[in-house]
């Protein structure tokens, strides 16, 4: 796959109407299976829970502790929120050290670049007092979420997501010494490498998205690939190939000091 160009997450959600929406709306089976494992693994004791890349807060409201905040670098879905909530980078939090109880980094790290992976968690772990709890999409595959540019010719993952992580990955990303609590939530299909290399390199047939935009060129109208037969004809083929859902979808761990 050619390497996707750097995404400015926080530009890509407040472009969209992604996170410009209310945090109460209902939420899609996986989704709300993913929220309700992540809460579950807070740890009982926690009184005050930071919520870093909260967007406009679907997690945050669902948090039942005395002390509940959220952070984000982008500004439009923070003003749905129905928490407390200030803008910040996750670099460069504006707290103090070993100041919240337990601090949340949901389906936030996959969008960074990988340089930038480490001192987003070590700045994660100064701020937590005792556990930071990650959740991260599961040894993803790129290329199935991503479209190809008929403009400029860029490569890019229609959310923004810049690297995929398993557990070894995102272990090393903490303190040696941490305790670690693994999880793992929501199965999905796997689909064959062969069949997404023809799908999209052979055939030009890409995922889509009603709020793709190029993060190089700019350009916002795509062609619905999905709506093709030759498109649904190669998921066909893979649903055979794999008929159950065995993936592990999303990761979650929990690194208590």
């Amino acid at each position: 796959m050619t390497a996707p160009t750097p995404h400015d997450s926080a530009a890509l959600f407040d472009r969209t109407p992604v996170h410009d929406r209310s945090p109460l709306e209902p939420l899609r089976e996986s989704e709300a299976v993913r929220v309700r494992e992540t809460l579950a693994l807070l740890p009982p004791e926690a009184q005050t829970v930071l919520d870093v890349g909260c967007g406009q807060g679907k997690l945050l409201a669902r948090i039942e502790r005395p002390h509940v905040f959220g952070t984000d670098l982008g500004r439009v879905g923070l003003k749905h929120a129905t928490r407390p909530v200030f803008r910040s980078s996750m670099l460069h939090l504006p707290l103090g050290d070993a100041s919240i109880d337990v601090v949340l980094c949901a389906e936030v790290l996959e969008h960074l670049p990988p340089d930038l992976v480490g001192p987003a968690c070590r700045e994660l772990w100064r701020v937590a007092r005792r556990s930071v709890l990650v959740t991260v999409p599961h040894r993803e595959n790129l290329l199935e979420a991503s479209h190809r540019c008929p403009d400029c010719g860029t490569v890019f993952h229609l959310h923004g997501h810049q690297q995929s992580f398993d557990a070894t990955k995102l272990r090393g990303l903490f303190p040696a010494e941490a305790g670690v609590v693994e999880r793992y939530a929501w199965k999905s299909r796997v689909y064959a490498e062969s069949l997404l290399r023809l799908r999209t390199h052979r055939l030009g047939l890409w995922k889509y998205s009603p709020h793709t935009f190029c993060p190089r060129c700019g350009r916002s109208t795509f062609e619905n690939h999905e709506r093709r037969v030759l498109y649904r004809l190669v998921g066909g083929v893979n649903q055979l190939l794999h008929p159950r859902r065995t993936h592990d979808n999303w990761l979650l761990m929990r690194f208590d000091k």
